[in-house]
């Protein structure tokens, strides 16, 4: 690979935009059928993703002014090189999640993949339903743990090259991935009990529940009042396109909807999207994004939690009084149960390579009321690249929320000084620092809202 001259800052960064345009479009290619040629999304940008770039601008001195720049582009440059080392493994995942598999009592002919197991979980109508294709994904866990862990020893090994001792240092601030997993442990002990009450409500009659019954519980299908019949992103824009103030707001497409849970993860798609359109035009890309990008993540969290939101309710989907309170707390359940579920994805992912069997069977009682099959450990949950920049705006939302309410009042939503206030939060650099405490008080603060909510 040839050396690249990282003086010239804006021309870097305009190939970087190029290459993670191109990476985009190469993942969903890989993600829809790994076997079909593609073409190299790094192909005559390979000094994006190359290390002797990440180092050339890591030796750079520039002036406070560029220094937003070159941090941004020396935190992409990492991301791509990770990526495009760890494509192989990317391929040899999509190919196991998308194999047929034969003998499996779920459906007529019996035959089925990994990622249809999992559609089979959220959309089966009944518990037993859901027990079956949990018990089918069972049956393909270990050549998925096995890729896997492929493909996290690659991350591991990319990172240790970048002088890194966890990927997740790559994501974070110095000294910050460490701390992680003691935060999420943290959010777990203080959301134990209140769990434990609203497990007991909403699977009454179970005396020992497991992943299936949580799970099915959690698609939230007796919230189902207001909500439209299909979910589009035209639902979203009447809803909040009169205040968007002409930003296009790009929603990846949506699914249709299974319960209630299907449109707070609407809503959390377009609270994301928000921020990225949010952000300046005029900025480089690599001030405006960032490949951990914490601030879009509080952004789809913020909008996620109007799910829960009695004003919401009321105001946009056009609810009583008592209905919209039955369906908030239906809705503030399944909210609980992704939030536990995140801390448990950083939890496992801390680990090494493949998280501890104690590990993983304390994860899984602690989530569900009873462990998981053991052949799901290192194949589900499975941890995200991004976990990190989720968990640290996770525990950022609950005072985001709060201070909205405080400022906007509890319909912030539809009020133009808070839209004009989120427009001016992405005016600043994508990339941020951690704020003072947030590993600390985070778990607590977001614990204190959901006993708010369900206490």
């Amino acid at each position: 690979m040839g050396e690249f001259n990282v003086d010239d800052r804006l021309a870097l960064d305009r190939d970087v935009a190029r290459a993670v345009a191109a990476l985009a479009r190469w993942r969903r290619e890989v993600a829809a059928d790994p076997d079909v040629e593609r073409v190299d999304p790094f192909g005559g940008l390979r000094h994006v993703a190359g290390k002797s770039t990440w180092e050339a601008l890591g030796a750079l001195a520039v002036s406070p002014a560029d220094e937003p720049l070159r941090t941004g582009l020396r935190r992409w440059v990492a991301a791509l090189l990770q990526a495009r080392l760890e494509a192989p493994d990317d391929i040899a995942v999509a190919r196991e999640e998308t194999a047929p598999r034969s003998n499996l009592d779920v459906e007529e002919g019996g035959e089925t993949s990994w990622r249809g197991a999992w559609r089979g979980v959220v959309q089966s109508r009944t518990t037993a339903g859901a027990r079956r294709w949990l018990a089918a994904a069972a049956e393909m866990a270990t050549p998925i743990a096995d890729v896997r862990r492929a493909r996290t020893e690659r991350r591991d090994e990319v990172a240790r090259r970048l002088g890194f001792s966890h990927p997740w240092d790559a994501a974070v601030p110095p000294g910050v991935s460490g701390q992680l997993a003691k935060s999420a442990r943290r959010y777990l002990d203080a959301t134990d009990d209140v769990w434990r009450v609203v497990r007991r409500e909403s699977l009454r009659g179970v005396d020992r529940p497991d992943a299936a019954d949580v799970l099915h519980a959690a698609v939230a299908r007796e919230a189902g009042d207001g909500w439209p019949a299909r979910l589009t992103a035209r639902w979203l824009s009447d809803l909040f396109g009169g205040l968007a103030g002409g930003m296009r707001i790009d929603v990846p497409p949506l699914p249709a909807p299974l319960g209630a849970s299907s449109f707070a993860r609407a809503l959390q798609s377009f609270g994301y999207a928000v921020r990225v359109a949010a952000a300046p035009r005029a900025a480089p890309f690599a001030v405006r994004s960032d490949p951990a990008f914490v601030g879009a993540h509080r952004f789809a969290f913020l909008f996620g939690s109007l799910a829960a939101n009695v004003d919401f309710h009321r105001r946009a989907l056009g609810l009583g009084e008592a209905s919209a309170g039955a369906q908030c707390r239906v809705l503030a359940r399944t909210a609980l149960v992704a939030a536990r579920l995140d801390a448990a994805r950083i939890v496992l992912g801390s680990s090494d390579v493949q998280p501890p069997r104690d590990v993983f069977d304390e994860m899984g009682e602690r989530l569900f009321g009873s462990p998981l099959e053991a052949r799901m450990r290192g194949a589900w949950p499975a941890v995200r690249d991004d976990e990190p920049a989720r968990w640290v705006a996770r525990l950022q939302t609950a005072d985001e929320a709060r201070a909205m309410r405080e400022s906007f009042d509890t319909d912030w939503f539809r009020n133009p000084k808070a839209w004009r206030h989120l427009v001016g939060q992405a005016a600043a650099p994508a990339y941020e620092t951690l704020p003072d405490g947030c590993l600390d008080t985070g778990p607590d603060a977001l614990a204190h809202a959901f006993e708010e909510a369900l206490g």
